[in-house]
């Protein structure tokens, strides 16, 4: 009696190499490092986006409150110096051209918010532009805002930092029958580090809203 002899069965299939292993590694790892670049370049650009939007939101809207108020102001007074007349009886006007005009008084023509403090004098709304430094660089910089002799309280966020500010006051003389202009000009930014820091460029024309001849 004859016994069938067992079949055997040959295995064609193989494993990779470990060439072929390191070749894969290998273009995984420049997939990935590519991917990974690519994704910090994003966020980067995102974060300065977003840096410029929370730059101008809040320069732009420090800048139309002021814009409000001067409109409806009256008597003028530009100054190259930190504090600007708070003398609201004389009726003091000064133009100012000069690139180192920093702060702006003026009175409020409907007395709503200086009525209370005009009988001593000091009835006038006040606006500058402080600069922290450190040697020459500019460490901080922000608007503030003063009520007839109350104290100064900054009116930009702290984040935001205004590296140069200055007004151009003219036509505030009272004879010569021409409505006062006020051009406000801010070059500002908001502190990141690297490539997420923005800088932002904001100009601001107000032309009095009644002559106060």
């Amino acid at each position: 009696m004859q016994h069938a002899k067992p079949q055997q069965h040959t295995n064609t299939q193989r494993g990779f190499s470990l060439v072929e292993v390191l070749v894969s590694l290998s273009i995984f790892t420049i997939v990935v490092g590519m991917a990974v670049s690519t994704t910090i370049v994003l966020v980067d650009a995102n974060a300065k986006a977003q840096n410029v939007q929370q730059a101008s939101t809040n320069l732009a809207f420090a800048l139309d409150s002021m814009s409000r108020e001067i409109r409806t102001g009256l008597l003028y007074f530009g100054t190259t110096g930190g504090n600007p007349s708070r003398n609201a009886t004389n009726g003091a006007t000064q133009d100012c051209n000069s690139v180192d005009c920093r702060a702006i008084s003026f009175i409020e023509a409907g007395d709503s918010l200086t009525g209370s403090c005009r009988a001593g004098g000091r009835g006038r709304i006040g606006y500058r532009y402080q600069q922290v430094l450190n040697g020459s660089e500019v460490e901080d910089g922000y608007l503030e805002r003063r009520l007839c002799a109350g104290s100064w309280e900054r009116i930009t966020a702290p984040e935001l930092i205004i590296d140069s500010f200055h007004f151009k006051v003219s036509n505030t003389d009272r004879t010569d029958a021409r409505a006062p202009v006020v051009i406000m000009y801010a070059e500002a930014h908001v502190a990141g580090t690297g490539l997420t820091e923005s800088e932002i460029i904001m100009q601001s024309s107000v032309t009095q809203q009644a002559i106060d001849i």
